[in-house]
């Protein structure tokens, strides 16, 4: 045991109760009410302690920092009642700290020790609307106030979680400190605050609290600590690898497999010994019924690596086949001293070729078939012991879990290729075209002459519609090609130039005069013409020049040729501008369709329906929800609020992710978010000639209109544009879906990624359209919390 100050904390106290006040008087309290309800045979170290530090008080005035020595016999009879009297070993990390464990000042050399290495203490709440944190010893003065002085129990976990880093940075351990505040007291400095509780737990996450609402109710500064706390450091590896696998297996759909796997092998790296020890997991996906392998998952598989080291083609071998039929537990080791056995296995000698001193397969088993094989491995000495492999056999009941999901993700993600891309009957409305095709071969069966396919109609169903737009594409297109044959031009009398170092020449000089008649013409043209004389400029004068050039001066063959390879179609010397625009703009438009993608799934997870997105310069998509397209799910109206609400969340992430896109972007492009609310349902059918559904009804056709009249509509009497960037446009006809849609805004604005400002505004009148209006959001451009 000894004396020494080691800081557990790095976040700073916004307030001047931070570490409390040393002191005995709650430990006082305690023995003496352990005397009072104890027996005379249990007194004699409670009254020895009492009078011990009564004693050392007199001599050296009451516990504090700085005579912490004085009192080093009181403090390893702490440890001694703490531990109990048997059990002393040292080896336990136990240390006596400040009130809410900012700082140990005595303990175990083993905590000491332990506490000196990389250890990282891990924040629990993430920002607060004010753009703080609330730290860890924070969220322990709040619950201890809340069970000491309210008498409520808040369920907060009363614990530390500290990981520790390697020389490299990455993750090999984890500890929780778990805190005893047995001698730990807490005062109010003035009247207790009245605590609404229902207040405070509005808006939970993970917690029973709002910590936001928490921290303006009930101010720390109001309150005092003093005692101090006892705390042990508890290695939890395994917890807490487990809980990262359920986190990441929640994420599962929005993965790229090979980021998956290598998060997964950071995930599990704090159980195994020694960097050199190799984690190996992969799915075993079915296609068409036999397995299918992933060489870039796989590479590291002794079982499966071998079979592509001829080529990246797999094929199966009978050995191989006959394991994942019958699979069993494989263990291997060279060093036959550490008390473990091998099994006997068909490929021992596959596994010895590898070089691997120690080698582990388990074979992953959900719901009593085979879902994937894990592998551990390594080619140093002692690294696979019985301790990892207790560690990773806790594991395997979830990572079977694990395999399972991503084989089913994995046949989802192929089922959505061939509908995305091979046709377009979408899930949500499958059942419905199976119907229809069963009627029909019914007929067909029955020799019906009135046999014919019946059309596909939803009735009564909500349509949302919405439109991301890049602002003024046409115009950035349009500038990068006239940049692109300006960029020629100079490269043409660059040339031209060149060649006029030997003399005027009437090749030249008639050639010049037509280059800056070209030139002087387009300033008074449209760009479609312009288009126009720019192509048969290169065609009929650009071209029979340079084969004239090179006939006349042959001497100038390689300037020529230097220069000849800007001047047609070449996207990267002829047309650098235009090719900047149109990677941003693909740029742009895939970080659209991958948050679509992401609202999409949303909608399909909470009620099936039906989703079309059409691409633009941006993108636009309907989105189709009523219990006729899902007759299985009751339908609540309340559907169409949640995905009102999710639809002005996914602009705004749009929005957010455009304004970051933009410093990465060859060209910088901004968007507009424009979304367009129908106050009734409305009628689709499925048109065979174009292979997509569309309104039906001309009561219905009204919702089509107004959709291609609102993106460039203004605001009336203004000449300005509804969209602008970095806001979101709502526009809607009937009040009666103001007061839901105000509750979804308020909703939104409390998580913190739209402004406050909210702006009502009437539209201009537009061909066959009137009394449209409007709200515009701006979304919170320092808003960080989305990934």
């Amino acid at each position: 045991m000894e004396i020494k100050k080691v800081q557990l904390t790095t976040a700073k106290m916004a307030n001047t109760y931070a570490n409390g006040r040393l002191d005995f008087e709650p430990f006082f309290k305690y023995l003496e009410s352990f005397i009072e309800n104890g027996t005379s045979s249990d007194d004699m170290i409670p009254l020895f302690a009492l009078e011990r530090i009564k004693e050392i008080e007199h001599l050296n005035g009451k516990l504090c920092k700085h005579n912490l020595n004085a009192y080093k016999d009181i403090l390893q009879l702490i440890y001694s009642l703490s531990v109990s009297l048997i059990d002393t070993a040292p080896k336990r990390y136990w240390a006596l700290t400040t009130a809410l464990a900012e700082e140990a000042f005595y303990g175990t050399e083993a905590f000491f020790d332990l506490a000196n290495l990389q250890l990282v203490e891990q924040e629990i709440q993430g920002k607060l609307r004010t753009g703080s944190l609330l730290t860890n010893q924070e969220k322990l003065f709040y619950t201890l106030i809340f069970e000491r002085l309210y008498g409520f129990s808040s369920n907060e976990n009363s614990s530390i979680v500290y990981h520790q880093l390697n020389d490299k940075g990455e993750i090999v351990d984890y500890y929780d400190l778990d805190i005893d505040f047995k001698f730990v007291e807490i005062k109010a400095k003035k009247t207790l605050p009245t605590l609404d509780i229902g207040r405070l737990s509005e808006n939970p996450s993970d917690s029973l609290f709002d910590w936001n609402t928490v921290i303006n109710t009930v101010k720390l500064e109001d309150f005092e600590l003093s005692g101090f706390s006892i705390v042990t450091f508890r290695k939890t590896s395994t917890e807490h690898t487990l809980r990262r696998i359920q986190s990441i297996l929640l994420d599962l759909p929005t993965y790229n497999y090979h980021l998956f796997f290598a998060d997964l092998e950071k995930i599990i790296t704090p159980l195994l010994k020694g960097a050199d020890t190799v984690f190996s997991l992969f799915p075993l996906f079915q296609l068409n019924g036999v397995p299918f392998f992933d060489y870039s998952i796989t590479n590291k598989s002794i079982l499966i690596a071998e079979a592509y080291t001829a080529n990246k083609t797999f094929k199966i071998n009978p050995e191989l086949a006959g394991y994942l039929k019958h699979p069993h537990v494989i263990f291997y080791t060279n060093n036959a001293t550490n008390g473990l056995r091998n099994t006997t296995s068909i490929f021992d000698e596959r596994i010895g070729r590898s070089g691997v001193t120690t080698y582990l397969c388990i074979p992953l088993i959900h719901n009593h078939s085979l879902s994937g094989i894990l592998e551990i491995y390594s080619r140093e000495q002692d690294q696979l012991d019985n301790e990892t492999m207790q560690a990773l056999s806790s594991l395997v009941p979830l990572l079977s879990q694990l395999s399972q999901d991503i084989t089913l993700e994995f046949k989802k993600r192929i089922d959505d290729i061939i509908i995305n891309r091979f046709t377009t009957i979408q899930p949500s409305v499958q059942w419905k075209f199976n119907h229809i095709a069963a009627q029909y071969i019914q007929e067909l069966e029955n020799d019906s002459r009135d046999a014919h396919i019946k059309a596909v109609v939803f009735e009564e169903v909500y349509p949302l519609y919405g439109a991301v737009d890049v602002k003024d594409s046409t115009i950035i297109r349009n500038a990068s090609i006239l940049k692109d044959f300006s960029f020629k031009v100079k490269q043409l009398a660059m040339l031209i130039d060149e060649l006029s170092l030997d003399g005027k020449h009437r090749l030249i000089m008639t050639f010049s005069a037509r280059v800056d008649q070209i030139t002087e013409s387009l300033d008074h043209i449209s760009f479609d013409e312009s288009m126009v004389k720019i192509i048969e400029f290169f065609r009929k004068d650009v071209q029979p020049f340079l084969e004239e050039a090179r006939k006349q001066f042959p001497s100038k063959i390689e300037v020529i040729e230097h220069y000849a390879k800007h001047f047609f179609t070449n996207r990267e010397t002829g047309e650098f501008y235009r090719n900047e625009f149109e990677t941003s703009l693909r740029q742009i438009n895939q970080l659209i369709g991958k948050e679509l993608d992401h609202f999409n799934s949303f909608i399909q997870g909470n009620y099936p329906s039906y989703f079309q997105k059409f691409r633009t310069d941006g993108i636009e998509y309907d989105i189709y929800i009523g219990e006729s397209i899902t007759p299985q799910q009751p339908f609540s109206y309340e559907f169409i609020n949640v995905f009102r609400r999710q639809q002005i969340i996914s602009m705004a992430r749009i929005a957010l992710k455009a304004y970051h896109a933009k410093d990465i972007l060859p060209l910088a492009l901004e968007t507009t978010q424009l979304i367009f609310i129908n106050p009734h349902s409305i009628d689709i059918s499925f048109r065979e000639d174009e292979r997509r559904f569309d309104v039906e009804g001309s009561l219905n056709i009204r919702y089509e209109i107004i959709k291609k009249r609102i993106d460039k509509i203004r605001i009336k009497r203004t000449k300005e544009r509804l969209t602008q960037v970095n806001k979101i446009a709502i526009v809607y006809l009937s009040d009666e879906i103001l007061e839901d849609l105000m509750l979804s805004i308020k909703a939104i604005y409390d998580m913190g990624i739209i402004e406050h400002t909210i702006e009502h505004l009437k539209l201009e009148d537009v061909q066959g359209i009137a009394g449209l209006k409007a709200i515009r959001l701006s979304v919170n451009l320092n808003y960080q919390d989305f990934s």
